[in-house]
């Protein structure tokens, strides 16, 4: 047993390593780290700089190349309000990909070595673990969901920002818009991966409560631990759904909607993916016991009750009244406190919306009828 004991805690100690090791493995660090290093012999610094700093730099040499492309062609001198907007945009997309760096590398992925790591007790789970978290980092992965991802926006931005102003952005901006696109993919590869994740944690081994599974501290961490990336996620599309409602170029409503979307549909299918696995997790924690106090049940039951009938029939009421109040405790966490954090999160980019349709609200409410 305490051998067992011992293989289990090297093992989540060798585990939290890789997860320290692998906070360098996002695809956003992977850029910011190589700058990073660029910015350190280019200035002979002793150290690399902070990731900011990387990040700032990096997001200027994204821009570069269609500004360049925009000056040599002489598009530039023929840029109006229109054109500086969509620089704009783009430089809101980039942040994106920094938004979605900060909720990994500072909530989810600590999150999942203090938290997660801590309550496995089974060395094969945090195996699985490590081979989800290995697909996670992978840079052939990465790479490719990024590129097509970021074709597939560019394609669909230079089109409908081309509508929106009413002739061709030009080719530095569609340069421009093609770079940009590539960070636009990270946050949603970020979201595909935390989407499978609540299905592996169905099949590992937890430490629970487990006469009250829905009351235990893990289960509560990992509420916390898949959601709190949406956060920032979801505040950062009210900001774009506020922007693309304030400017007059861009309130066709289907990219408003389409904005709107992108909000929502991650925010509600994360919500239902989570309470789905959390809800798997808890009943399978109460029929565990369950069945392992009808099994003491059955045997009382068919055991001889000549030598102790009165001891034996106490203990069985006591087993019983046990298995009741088990069999009655809740088989999820939906209360009125995560009802109330999931409205939360689905109004955010609502109130973008709202905001930036303000002046429209005002005038509804104050129709003469």
């Amino acid at each position: 047993m305490k051998k067992d004991e011992s293989a289990l805690l090297k093992r989540r100690a060798k585990l939290k390593q890789v997860i320290n090791d692998g906070m360098e493995k996002t695809f956003p660090a992977i850029f910011y780290n190589a700058v990073g290093r660029g910015l350190a012999r280019i200035f002979r610094l002793n150290k690399m700089p902070p990731w900011s700093v990387s990040a700032f730099v990096l997001g200027v040499l994204v821009f570069l190349p269609g500004m360049l492309v925009a000056i040599a062609t002489k598009e530039i001198y023929r840029w109006e309000e229109a054109h500086l907007f969509i620089i704009g945009l783009g430089v809101f997309t980039y942040i994106g990909s920094i938004v979605s760096h900060i909720s990994i590398t500072y909530n989810v992925l600590p999150g999942v070595r203090d938290d997660l790591v801590n309550s496995i007790q089974s060395v094969e789970d945090l195996d699985d673990l490590q081979s989800w978290l290995g697909v996670f980092w992978s840079f052939r992965r990465w790479m490719a969901f990024t590129i097509y991802a970021g074709l597939l926006y560019g394609i669909f931005s230079t089109i409908g920002l081309s509508l929106s102003i009413g002739s061709f952005i030009g080719i530095g901006l569609t340069v421009g818009v093609f770079s940009v696109a590539q960070f636009l993919a990270i946050p949603f590869y970020v979201i595909f991966y935390m989407l499978i994740l609540p299905s592996q944690l169905t099949r590992y081994h937890l430490n629970l409560y487990e006469s009250d599974p829905a009351n235990s501290e893990i289960i509560q961490r990992l509420i916390y631990i898949l959601n709190v990336y949406l956060y920032p996620y979801v505040a950062y599309v009210a900001v774009a759904t506020a922007i693309a409602s304030l400017f007059p170029v861009t309130l066709e409503w289907w990219f408003v909607y389409f904005v709107m979307f992108l909000g929502w549909a991650p925010t509600i299918l994360q919500f239902l993916v989570n309470q789905y696995a959390i809800r798997k997790i808890i009943i399978t924690a109460k029929w565990k016991n369950l069945n392992r106090l009808q099994v003491q049940i059955k045997e009382l039951q068919n055991g001889n009750l000549k030598d102790a009938p009165e001891t034996t029939i106490a203990r069985i009421n006591q087993l019983m009244d046990l298995h009741d109040r088990i069999s009655a405790k809740p088989n999820s966490i939906l209360n009125w406190g995560t009802g109330l954090s999931f409205l939360n999160q689905l109004l955010l980019p609502l109130l973008g919306l709202l905001l930036g349709n303000i002046d429209k609200l005002l005038n509804l409410l104050t129709r003469n009828p």
